[in-house]
């Protein structure tokens, strides 16, 4: 058996490599349609695939990534991950057009938790969960649909209610509400 591939990704490029990966370093989006799905981190599968969600999905590197190509390993239970995987995307498919009836707020909220539980560092003597800077404020805005200038607005009214720390990036605070809020 042969060494394993290592694939290397730099920001904002695009996994083209039919197969199946394991994140060995780095934070990717999966997207479809112009639309997230979730995000990956370290440990995470992915597969690309033209049977796989008819090669819809499109995973794009949020900084450098470094994969590894797990398609010909035999230890590697690939049916059983392609079921557990369709299952986590439709899941995540699922929230997205779900929260479309929501409040800009709370599809915000639901971005942010979503981020937090998926790639998020979590640091549970403070309750707070600290988000990787994964998405441009016009990429959020896009993804809540509206416009930068009313994101703003969503952040400050979340720092004013406790549940954003008032620092750069995205801290949550009170991360046990959120898991409380969001978790189902």
């Amino acid at each position: 058996m042969g060494e394993a591939k290592i694939i290397q990704l730099k920001k904002g490029e695009t996994l083209m490599c039919e197969g199946t990966y394991t994140v060995l370093s780095g934070n990717l989006i999966c997207k479809t349609c112009k639309q997230l799905i979730h995000f990956l981190n370290i440990g995470d599968i992915l597969i690309v695939d033209v049977t796989f969600f008819e090669n819809n999905l499109c995973y794009e590197a949020r900084g450098k990534v470094l994969l590894v190509d797990v398609t010909k390993n035999r230890a590697f239970n690939v049916l059983k991950t392609r079921q557990e995987l369709q299952k986590k995307i439709t899941k995540a498919l699922l929230k997205r057009v779900d929260s479309y009836s929501s409040s800009a707020k709370d599809r915000l909220k639901s971005l942010l938790y979503q981020a937090g539980d998926e790639t998020g560092k979590q640091h549970i003597t403070e309750d707070i969960c600290q988000l990787p800077n994964l998405l441009t404020h016009r990429e959020l805005a896009q993804y809540v649909g509206c416009s930068r200038e009313y994101l703003s607005g969503l952040r400050k009214e979340l720092i004013k209610d406790g549940s954003l720390s008032n620092s750069k990036g995205w801290i949550l605070l009170s991360w046990s509400k959120w898991q409380a809020e969001f978790r189902y």
